[in-house]
């Protein structure tokens, strides 16, 4: 339901996901709705939305009200898309654990600390070629290549197919801007030739441990994962490990742009880059909105969504959310810290943040150390239209040298 605002003559809240003027700059529009319309009922395309920071906290901790199992894309649950077992961050309890418990060791703090050297090594050859010219571009040059050769070491993709499997992951996360996502790929065929290969040439990479890994099903049964199962999983790990991280690297280009003070304070003491990266997330998270299927009736302070609805998260105004956060608006280093919730929250929390923290990070420290000041061409940049995710297709930027 469209609120009527408390602002005279000013018309009802709307927020719109088709909207491209609200997907553009979306933060007056969720700072109504924090203030007016907390429960935000959408008639046209029949949705609830949550923006405050202690509801989108309890819709995504609360497992059994809200359910994982339809998917966490509007589209997609509305739409009743057959989710495969094993695609388990679009899994409820016990079936999540089953699948997500074995593989948590890949992405642990220490196993990514391990490949901090390869994460610089592909910082430096992406960024190195670029230094004389003094003009890059966050995204084309760095987002889209670092963390794509990131995931395929870890998964095991071959170098050189790299940029097809980038091809078909870009096809099917992008939407036509201002219309709903229609297609979703999530049986992963493209990653069979690679799956068939490692069966015969075992490697040290995330494929090889998915062919010998056991899984314990909900009965107590012990079996080793099948190869429809491991395409599942890879194509998912794949699409995750491009995509978001991807985006953090634009947003850190731009937030930073934006604010050259702190950039400077940042290149003085690298080691206020970690908190840096913590806060670039909270500001423009990459991942903004997070759907659920409510399984109940679900009372809140303003009304209540009932049972076989469909609840939006929505994470980026949550993140700004003034109960929550001082001066919630301002872009701050040096904020005192408090968790945001752009990797999650409970359950189902982002079991790759370890990873997209540290490639967030090095990113950073060998930008700073090429191109200490830059500034962004705004009129060049692009933004990306997908049904999840909110990030900069181009983002194009200049050196600006001392003196």
């Amino acid at each position: 339901m469209d609120i009527p605002s408390p602002e005279s003559g000013a018309p009802p809240v709307r927020w719109d996901p088709y909207d491209l003027a609200i997907f553009a700059d979306p933060y007056a529009t969720y700072r109504r709705l924090r203030e007016e319309a907390p429960l935000y009922y959408d008639q046209r395309y029949d949705f609830y939305a949550v923006s405050r920071y202690e509801d989108v906290q309890r819709v995504l901790g609360d497992r059994e009200t809200f359910s994982s199992r339809r998917g966490d894309i509007l589209e997609m649950i509305k739409r009743d898309v057959p989710i495969p077992d094993a695609l388990f961050i679009f899994q409820d309890a016990p079936r999540h654990a089953v699948y997500r418990t074995p593989i948590t060791r890949v992405f642990t703090p220490r196993r990514v600390a391990a490949i901090e050297g390869e994460i610089r090594s592909l910082c430096a050859r992406a960024l190195d070629p670029l230094v004389e010219g003094g003009e890059f571009d966050f995204v084309q040059d760095l987002g889209l290549e670092m963390p794509l050769r990131v995931i395929g070491m870890v998964l095991g993709i071959p170098d050189q197919d790299l940029k097809a499997v980038q091809k078909r992951i870009i096809a099917n996360m992008r939407t036509e801007p201002g219309k709903p996502a229609t297609a979703h790929d999530l049986g992963g065929e493209i990653y069979r030739d690679y799956i068939e290969w490692r069966v015969a040439n075992p490697s040290d990479d995330l494929m090889t441990e998915l062919l010998n890994l056991e899984i314990t099903e909900p009965g107590g049964a012990r079996r080793r994962l099948r190869h429809d199962e491991i395409l599942v999983m890879v194509n998912m790990l794949a699409a995750a490990g491009n995509e978001t991280t991807n985006y953090l690297i634009g947003w850190i280009g731009k937030v930073l742009a934006e604010h050259p003070e702190q950039r400077r304070q940042i290149a003085a003491d690298p080691a206020l880059i970690p908190q840096a990266i913590e806060e670039v997330l909270r500001f423009e998270p990459p991942s903004p909105i997070i759907a659920r299927h409510v399984t109940r009736d679900a009372v809140f302070e303003h009304g209540t969504i009932p049972a076989g609805g469909v609840v939006v998260c929505l994470v980026a105004s949550a993140n700004r959310d003034e109960r929550q956060f001082i001066n919630a608006e301002r872009f701050d280093i040096h904020r005192e810290r408090c968790p945001h919730l752009s990797f999650g929250y409970g359950f189902h929390a982002c079991l790759g943040n370890a990873l997209a923290r540290v490639e967030g990070r090095i990113a950073l420290e060998e930008i700073l150390k090429r191109f200490p000041d830059w500034d962004v061409d705004m009129t060049a940049a692009r933004l990306d239209s997908s049904p999840v995710n909110r990030g900069w297709a181009t983002l194009p930027a200049r050196a600006v040298r001392a003196g």
